[in-house]
């Protein structure tokens, strides 16, 4: 009973009975030792499921307080059956949970979660993302100066605790209102689009509401395209919206919450 093969078999046989308590007489032998084998068993799967509910409630705070302690531990110990930890960094454990939430029972009654699952996520990683350095607006001109080239041309790479977020729904706005310092409402109206930028200025992880412009921007960057031209994008569709871009502000911005970490420069055309 000491040799790498059974060893694996007992650890696999002991999973299974703690994920499906269907199959758990087949543990049981393993208990012959103690008078209540059942009674072990199910004190382990107790405490397996606490800590499936401990590290999604970690990840996804908001969907936790939306649902509540109970139904939230009822997903919690059904996503943990169907998509068990397959790290040692509990931090990565609710990776699936936005896809799982879609094929839930209660789906259709509650057709935002899965969105609101995944912008918890992208929050989630941001927080665990690289520490890598920031570009300030004085560096990109800078380089832009010494190397000849026009700061227009320039290509920003996001940092790695930064993304973009969009949805059909409200998600931004309801991420926004369960905060603890939160000065506004739930909106009335859920059903409509959303656009979110995810940042980490000074190690601290925010959700900013962006409107469409100002993500078409970024999203444009996000895909190599050069700064002229991501602007150009941003300020056709504020045009076309009768929303006001002003570009230095949001450029400020921009680089003020350290959305970038390096650059490059397109050759010109010629």
């Amino acid at each position: 009973m000491t040799s790498a093969t059974t060893l694996t078999a007992l650890q696999e046989q002991f999973a299974h009975a703690l994920i499906h308590p269907a199959h758990a007489d087949a543990a049981m032998p393993m208990f012959n030792a103690h008078p209540f084998g059942e009674d072990r068993l199910a004190l382990y799967r107790g405490n397996l499921t606490a800590i499936w509910n401990n590290a999604l409630a970690n990840a996804y705070p908001v969907l936790h307080q939306l649902v509540g302690d109970a139904y939230f531990e009822q997903v919690a110990r059904a996503y943990g059956r169907t998509h068990p930890s397959i790290s040692g960094d509990l931090n990565d454990f609710g990776a699936d949970l936005p896809a799982f939430l879609k094929n839930i029972p209660d789906a259709a009654d509650y057709p935002y979660f899965p969105d609101m699952a995944a912008l918890e996520w992208q929050v989630h990683r941001a927080y665990y993302a690289t520490d890598d350095n920031s570009l300030s607006l004085a560096e990109l001109v800078q380089q832009a100066t010494a190397g000849g080239c026009d700061v227009q041309t320039a290509q920003l790479e996001l940092h790695s605790a930064v993304s973009l977020y969009r949805s059909d729904w409200a998600c931004v706005d309801i991420w926004l209102a369960h905060q603890p310092d939160a000065s506004m409402d739930i909106p009335a109206n859920i059903q409509r689009p959303c656009y979110g930028l995810i940042c980490r200025p000074s190690w601290a992880v925010q959700l900013v509401s962006l409107d469409q412009p100002a993500w078409l921007a970024l999203n444009a960057l996000q895909q190599g395209a050069t700064l002229a031209d991501a602007l150009e994008v941003a300020v056709d569709a504020a045009v076309n919206s009768g929303i006001d871009f002003d570009i230095n502000r949001h450029l400020q911005s921009w680089f003020s919450a350290g959305l970038f970490r390096q650059v490059k420069f397109s050759e010109p055309d010629v």
